[in-house]
């Protein structure tokens, strides 16, 4: 079952919104806490200063517990926080009992401790303050100053109307930001598109036969190993397009004249009433078409190097074995001559990696020249050599050799030089797509000496494109 296709946007939005949602829950709920905390603070300070105003206003001169309340700070108190004002003064065991007495009862404090508190009282939520003081002289004769505990509340109604325009104000203003923080991301998400989109435009308005590379300065810096992957992809596709231009142009070059001469022979042949000019023209059509299918094969193996040399892999394989089973194919033809294949390998079992059909078609191909060029009664030394990371293939005839300007020219296509064109220019091709090169050299007297070197530590076959 195919997956389901999601654009950008969508897989960007799935991933932010709920991120964004999150921020935001967690960003109202903290602003909740923290305002709760700091109304609680501000209270509590007020509250703390009744407290402390109450202890300073306690009276002990009637020998008995007395109170002189702080009207001017309980009226400051209920115009500041909009609400009702209790207080409550009890000594520690009870018996003597100031205010409100009603208010509910502050947790066990210890000597000079405050601690503020929330409760019900009338129904209402109240904020409590209480403190625990010790009095500076005993009451009704005991025999040490006794505690007593001071309590100020103050209802809760005001302050909550407070912290709840403070948190739907904080709650609206988040609101706001995440909605334009959500607009903004979106209107750069789309900015951020725009050159994408613009590459497709490139892409849709170009022609199927421009292998040209992309322009990759416009654009941005995370989409650019993209435009040079693709950009690589093209300089393969262009390397391969060229080699198929080369192959058809090669075909058309090399078999245009072949299939002419043929054409005429065959006319003539069919013309003639003479048997033996019959079979003679029949004789001369069958070297004109072994010729065209050996040049056939070269340029197929030509084509095929030039496809290795894009970047195609090879295996790794013996080289010993590739050069000896060349030797035997064409021991029949150096026979005929009368002539020695001399073979030399090393003894150490070597392997290289490498297409083996192409080093078998290179190696063939220079075999062939060598016993085509070679004297009667000839030697043709076939040598395996290592040398610094690469294998040399040395095939060493004694033929005429070539010219100067033919040795300067190595390797260039259709350029022959006593019938060594098509065939140097494959074993070039080989060698190069192996990382490798061709070494052509006249031997002191007379013969030619070609050696085939290819790297041994060359896997991926890759060279550049305008080497091809």
């Amino acid at each position: 079952m195919p997956r389901t296709r999601v654009s950008l946007r969508a897989t960007v939005a799935l991933w932010m919104v709920p991120t964004v949602l999150l921020f935001f829950s967690s960003s109202w709920w903290l602003t909740q806490v923290n305002v709760s905390q700091l109304a609680d603070s501000a209270y509590d300070r007020t509250l703390d200063g009744a407290l402390r105003a109450i202890e300073a206003n306690i009276s002990l001169q009637s020998g008995g517990l007395g109170v002189d309340l702080p009207y001017a700070l309980f009226a400051s108190l209920r115009t500041t926080s909009k609400g009702t004002v209790y207080f409550r003064v009890t000594s520690a065991d009870g018996l003597v009992q100031i205010g409100d007495a009603a208010l509910p009862q502050p947790p066990d404090l210890k000597p000079n401790e405050t601690h503020f508190f929330d409760a019900e009282y009338l129904d209402q939520r109240v904020r409590i303050g209480a403190l625990r003081t010790t009095l500076p002289a005993p009451l009704y004769g005991a025999g040490q100053a006794q505690d007593v505990i001071i309590e100020v509340a103050e209802t809760a109604a005001p302050r909550e109307a407070s912290l709840e325009r403070i948190a739907n104000a904080a709650y609206w203003r988040d609101v706001v930001v995440t909605g334009l923080g959500l607009g903004l991301m979106i209107l750069g998400f789309g900015a951020a598109l725009r050159p994408l989109e613009r590459l497709r435009q490139r892409f849709d308005r170009r022609d199927p036969s421009d292998l040209s590379l992309l322009d990759e300065d416009q654009l941005p810096v995370e989409v650019r190993p993209l435009v040079q992957s693709f950009n690589a992809l093209l300089l393969r596709h262009a390397a391969l397009a060229g080699a198929q231009r080369r192959f058809l142009d090669d075909a058309s070059h090399q078999l245009r004249t072949p299939i002419s001469v043929l054409r005429m022979q065959l006319d003539h042949a069919l013309q003639t009433a003479d048997p033996a000019e019959r079979e003679e023209t029949l004789r001369a059509m069958r070297g004109v078409i072994e010729r065209s299918a050996r040049t056939t094969a070269q340029m197929l193996a030509l084509a095929r190097a030039d496809a290795t040399a894009i970047g195609q892999a090879g295996d790794q394989v013996d080289p010993a074995r590739i050069l000896s089973e060349v030797a035997r194919l064409h021991l029949q033809g150096a026979r005929r001559k009368r002539l020695v294949l001399d073979l030399d390998l090393p003894e150490t079992p070597l392997t290289v990696p490498a297409h083996e059909t192409l080093i078998y078609e290179a190696l063939s191909n220079l075999l062939d020249n060598a016993i085509r060029h070679s004297p009667m009664g000839g030697t043709i030394q076939l040598s395996l050599t290592v040398q610094d990371g690469s294998i040399r293939f040395g095939i060493t005839d004694e033929g005429p050799g070539m010219s100067a300007e033919g040795l300067a020219r190595l390797g260039e296509r259709f350029r022959s030089d006593g019938g060594h064109g098509l065939g140097l220019a494959l074993v070039q091709s080989v060698a190069r797509a192996h990382g490798g090169r061709v070494i052509a050299q006249n031997r002191d007297g007379a013969g030619l000496d070609v050696q085939l070197e290819i790297s041994r530590a060359n896997a991926d076959f890759t060279v550049p494109v305008t080497d091809l």
